[in-house]
């Protein structure tokens, strides 16, 4: 009887255990990063080209979590990529110069944040980024 009921319970356990979003499956988040250079950040007019984002930091929220969990760089290309991820809600985002002139003096002008909210449907998703733009002066 004891050793039916431990098993029991053991079995329960592994059914029960729902994992929370971050490493250990095998989905992926990719995407690309451009970044758009204008004469006055504030004014889109003023836009003089767009490249790609290259050697950008990329960061990762898993789930719910407040602070990153994982980072990246971009390569040449401003293409990034997360691996071995667990299905669930992740927060991809990246800074950028502000151009809503908001910020106060206080605050770093180069730390506006550009995010996307991603999720994985299951162990073997992949997600892809799109549209993410930074912005920067000559």
């Amino acid at each position: 009887m004891k050793k039916t009921l431990f098993f029991l319970i053991l079995a329960m356990a592994f059914v029960s255990c729902e994992k929370d979003p971050g490493t250990g499956g095998a989905g992926t988040i990719s995407g690309n990063i451009s970044k758009e250079v204008r004469i006055v950040l504030t004014n889109p007019a003023t836009e003089l080209y767009t490249v790609p984002a290259a050697d950008l930091e990329v960061y990762i929220v898993y789930g719910e979590h407040v602070s990153p969990d994982d980072k990246v760089v971009t390569d040449y290309n401003g293409d990034f990529e997360f691996r071995n991820l667990r299905k669930g809600k992740y927060t991809v985002y990246a800074y950028s110069m502000d151009t809503t002139g908001q910020n106060p003096p206080t605050i770093d002008p180069a730390k506006m944040v550009v995010l996307k909210e991603v999720e994985l449907t299951d162990n073997k998703d992949h997600a892809v980024v799109s549209d993410l733009t930074i912005y920067d002066t000559p």
